[in-house]
């Protein structure tokens, strides 16, 4: 005589495979016959096709200050925009150091700060500056009792404290 737990073993294989061949036999009802699927794919291909775009000629992830900035020596180099053809880095920043009026200077823990309005800059820091419709990224290199030095593109340029 065959035990119970062999009869519910047998049925539940019974069930099992009633299950699958139900199943199999719904998802070989789903697929698309091959005209219908090569229709599919021909809209898809027009829609592709119709979004062709001109490649892109500026990289718009590309920064030249960045890039001066990993190839430069150990100190970083900051990069203002393009200078016009008619007039050196040199001849730029003394123009910038020329207008350039800080409000206030002192002295704390033995380090100067310039006050420019509500910006305070120490020795090291940098100081954006819009010049002449553009904006140029200044170091200031030093700052002593009289007198302080600013950086652009490698040139320096050295004026009093007024």
């Amino acid at each position: 005589m065959i035990s119970s737990g062999f009869k519910f073993i047998g049925i539940l294989a019974m069930v099992a495979g009633i299950a699958a061949t139900t199943i199999f036999a719904a998802d070989a009802g789903a697929v698309l016959p091959p005209a219908k699927r090569q229709s599919a794919l021909d809209a898809g291909k027009k829609l592709l096709a119709a979004r062709k775009v001109a490649p892109v000629s500026v990289d718009p992830f590309y920064s030249e200050a960045f890039a001066e900035l990993l190839a430069g020596p150990s100190r970083p180099v900051i990069a203002g925009p393009a200078l016009p053809a008619q007039r050196s880095a040199r001849e730029i920043l003394q123009s910038i150091g020329a207008s350039l009026k800080p409000s206030g200077n002192f002295v704390m823990n033995g380090e100067h700060t310039l006050v420019f309005g509500q910006k305070r800059v120490k020795a090291g820091d940098f100081l954006t500056i819009t010049f002449e419709g553009a904006e140029y990224v200044l170091e200031i290199t030093a700052i002593e009792r009289t007198r302080f030095t600013l950086r652009l593109n490698r040139e320096e340029f050295t004026r009093p404290i007024k």
